[in-house]
């Protein structure tokens, strides 16, 4: 079974960026051996009143993209100019060899969604069939490319 912290892998482009879901701006996270040190995180726009409800079309883009994660192909027409930057050839084999193991996820629960910037994002808790379960921050531009990803551990 793969420990949750070897689940830190982080992509993202510098058009989103956001806080874990259980922690702050400041929080310390341990990367993965081969991943460059991000950049200091962003706070999350404060919440306000309860969670909206999942837009489907989001969580669609969302499955298949971290679906593509999984099997270390993704489709780079699909990225903003920088999230394709950011994620390099040797990051999605890291990714790939993270997640891709797990399976087909058996649940994505949206536990929370909203804008940062221009840019429009949902957390999704990813649950895999043998009980890994993992968060993936998912936000897309207002042209509608694939904006940040982001992989974190549950708490």
């Amino acid at each position: 079974m793969i420990r949750t912290t070897l689940l830190l892998l982080v992509l993202f482009a510098s058009t989103i960026a956001a806080a874990p879901p259980s922690g702050g701006p400041n929080q310390q996270q341990q990367q993965a051996p081969a991943a460059p040190a991000p950049p200091p995180l962003a706070p999350m726009p404060a919440e306000t009143g309860a969670t909206p409800s999942p837009d489907p079309a989001l969580l669609a883009r969302a499955k298949a993209a971290f679906a593509q994660l999984q099997s270390g192909k993704i489709d780079r027409t699909l990225l903003s100019s920088e999230m394709n930057a950011a994620l390099t050839d040797d990051k999605l084999a890291a990714v790939k060899g993270a997640i891709g193991n797990l399976g087909t996820p058996v649940s994505f629960e949206q536990q929370r969604a909203g804008t940062q910037g221009d840019v429009r994002y949902a957390v999704y808790l990813v649950t895999f069939l043998n009980g890994p379960r993992l968060n993936f921050l998912f936000g897309v531009d207002p042209q509608g490319k694939v904006a940040g990803m982001r992989l974190l551990p549950t708490q």
